[in-house]
């Protein structure tokens, strides 16, 4: 069973067309690059499957629970939308942390703001916040950055804020782990390292979807490509077939843009 099916995805803002008609799939362990130039609904596809936005039309499916049909017409209740969330994890090309919150509080409050709402919260409430803390401390270790967990995001570079970030969408378990151009912000010095921590997150099976900029990086990383231009998938395949033997004139386009 796919871990994510993507059907038929359409969204409109006002009169313009951002995405018509995605499809996709992916598999537990999948890493996809989505790729295309600025303007091509990479990040729209990002934010409808996160439920930031809603599409106007079509499917979303994770481990065959159908999250979103839109033909239903029906309203939904903020913590319904909340809960379906929780299967996407989302790191923002601009980091997004609460800049009043040092890197342990940043990576524990969604934890602990989903652990309050559960009836056994007051009981347990201690011990719940030990283990949250236990969590994101380890996560933090896992993206290197044992020794700063106490700083605050001003303290931090560009490149650990990412990391801090990273570890925030991992705090919840997600099913589907999903970068908007990650190192978009970063300088071209710090984005080595944000990479590396994605590549570890690869090699240990993490299910990610990726837009990126960063051809060779998309190409190296990904078990999978989809090639988007003006709000469908031009072209998809393995990163040998879109990188190296691409189908389309559009890709070939694209692709001639960027060097190794």
């Amino acid at each position: 069973m796919a871990i994510l099916e993507v059907q038929n995805i359409r969204k409109s803002f006002g009169s313009t067309q951002v995405l018509d008609g995605i499809s996709f799939s992916m598999e537990k362990g999948d890493v996809l690059s989505v790729i295309g130039s600025s303007g091509s609904g990479k990040t729209t596809l990002l934010r409808c499957l996160n439920f930031l936005e809603k599409p106007d039309s079509g499917i979303i499916r994770v481990n065959g629970e159908t999250l979103l049909d839109a033909s239903s017409g029906a309203s939904e209740s903020s913590r319904s939308i909340r809960l379906k969330r929780l299967h996407f994890g989302l790191v923002f090309q601009s980091f997004n942390l609460f800049p009043q919150y040092t890197a342990l509080q940043n990576v524990m409050l969604a934890e602990k703001l989903l652990a309050g709402e559960q009836p056994d919260w007051k009981k347990r409430k201690a011990e719940r916040i030990r283990e949250i803390e236990e969590h994101a401390r380890n996560l933090l270790a896992d993206m290197g950055l044992q020794d700063r967990m106490n700083n605050y995001p001003h303290q931090l570079s560009g490149g650990q804020c990412q990391r801090v970030a990273i570890a925030r969408a991992l705090a919840l378990n997600p099913d589907i782990l999903c970068f908007d151009e990650p190192t978009s912000a970063l300088d071209p010095e710090l984005t080595g390292e944000v990479l590396r921590v994605i590549r570890g997150l690869a090699d240990r099976s993490t299910t990610m979807i990726i837009v990126t900029h960063e051809m060779a990086f998309a190409r190296d990383v990904a078990s999978h490509v989809l090639f988007m231009d003006n709000g469908v998938i031009c072209e998809e395949g393995t990163p040998e077939e879109v990188f190296n033997h691409p189908k389309q004139e559009r890709t070939r386009q694209f692709l001639s843009h960027y060097s190794d």
